[in-house]
């Protein structure tokens, strides 16, 4: 009897986690990391997410094979002069997005693990408070910083 009621406490434990995970799918679109010249210590990376579920989604933390570290920044700009904030966890109310762009929030890719180039495509997971992990293939675009702009009309 003892056994039964631990085994339907961890199954209604691990179907409220599942219906939590379904419930805070999230929606990655245009993702793109811009090209760095050779020898590079930091990438930039943009994107959009979207959270078309019933509750709020948080993103906790950010990993990849390819880079030693993730953080997530948005710019500030204080009488005139920007600077990177670090944004320890990332929240986004039910049916809301965030868009990662030039200037404004994005992701900081630290110490690359190879050279990066136009055509190559890195791998980007992303931890959720749930437990759910989103991983997303992201292509690397090179550019003119004069390009910002443009680059969603192209892609």
């Amino acid at each position: 009897m003892k056994q039964t009621n631990i085994l339907l406490g961890a199954l209604l434990a691990l179907l409220s986690s599942l219906i939590a995970v379904a419930d805070s799918s999230l929606v990655i679109t245009d993702p793109w990391v811009r090209e760095a010249p050779p020898g590079a210590d930091v990438l930039a990376a943009y994107m959009t997410i979207a959270n078309p579920g019933a509750n709020t989604a948080t993103i906790i933390a950010l990993s990849s094979p390819d880079f030693e570290r993730i953080e997530i920044h948005r710019t500030l700009v204080e009488d005139g002069v920007a600077r990177m904030v670090p944004v320890e966890s990332l929240r986004i109310a039910a049916a809301e997005r965030v868009v990662f762009e030039p200037g404004g929030m994005h992701l900081m890719l630290y110490n690359p693990k190879r050279q990066l180039r136009e055509g190559d495509s890195v791998l980007l997971d992303l931890q959720q408070a749930t437990a759910a992990s989103i991983r997303v293939d992201v292509p690397v675009v090179k550019m003119n910083t004069d390009d910002d702009d443009d680059h969603h009309h192209h892609h």
